[in-house]
């Protein structure tokens, strides 16, 4: 019993710990949907467009509005991307690091426990 769990734990245990990084920054690409928010940086916040009037102050006025709005639209998919960046780079390096610790799980108990035995 005791060999097949390091069969497992050194065969697929350590490929699905492996996968389990691909998932989860797959998932958070998802989530924040950063191809979508790359590929519409510019466009307004909210779809919040103003249609000018007549006049030219209602056309100026329109015009300053649809800025400020494609203003927000960009810093606040900025700020998205940025976080959704920092969530990928967190998730992929704690991912790289159980899987380099991975294999070095059991010897440590096996450690722990020559060590506490031994004094």
């Amino acid at each position: 019993m005791v060999f097949e769990l390091f069969r497992w734990w050194y065969g697929p245990g350590w490929m699905e710990a492996a996968r389990s990084v691909t998932r989860r920054t797959a998932s958070i690409e998802q989530s924040f949907s950063l191809g979508t928010l790359v590929r519409t940086l510019f466009s307004p916040w909210r779809r919040i467009v103003s249609n000018g009037g007549r006049g030219l102050d209602a056309k100026m006025q329109a015009m300053f509005d649809n800025l400020v709005s494609r203003f927000v639209g960009f810093f606040v998919r900025l700020f998205v991307i940025a976080t959704a960046c920092l969530a990928l780079g967190l998730v992929f390096f704690f991912g790289l690091v159980l899987v380099i610790i991975w294999p070095l799980v059991p010897l440590g108990i096996v450690y722990g426990l020559v060590r506490s035995i031994t004094g």
